[in-house]
């Protein structure tokens, strides 16, 4: 499948899973080409699945595409002070993704 293809199947997955255009995934692909890095979050243990924890599963599976085809892509955890500071109770997590060379 095509990387592009594949981004714009994810992205009408989780506008229709928001009612609204987000295409976080298209942007998350912008800011990596223009920028080099982009930092992905996602809300975890919120009592169900949250819409940016599903953003994130999609974001991987692009990540996982782009290495199958030869890319080389960092991760950095980054570590939140405050992880239970949502309403739901749930905690903060996310990822600085690198493409090096």
């Amino acid at each position: 499948m095509d990387l592009q293809e594949a981004i714009e199947r994810e992205d009408s997955k989780i506008n229709k899973l928001c009612g609204w255009e987000t295409n976080d995934i298209a942007g998350y692909y912008s800011e990596l080409q223009k920028y080099g890095l982009v930092e992905v979050g996602w809300r975890e243990s919120c009592g169900a699945t949250d819409k940016t924890h599903v953003a994130y599963r999609s974001w991987r599976k692009i990540i996982t595409l782009m290495t199958k085809s030869g890319a080389v892509i960092t991760e950095q955890r980054v570590k939140h002070g405050n992880a239970y500071a949502s309403n739901k109770g749930g905690f903060w997590q996310s990822i600085i993704f690198r493409r090096e060379g």
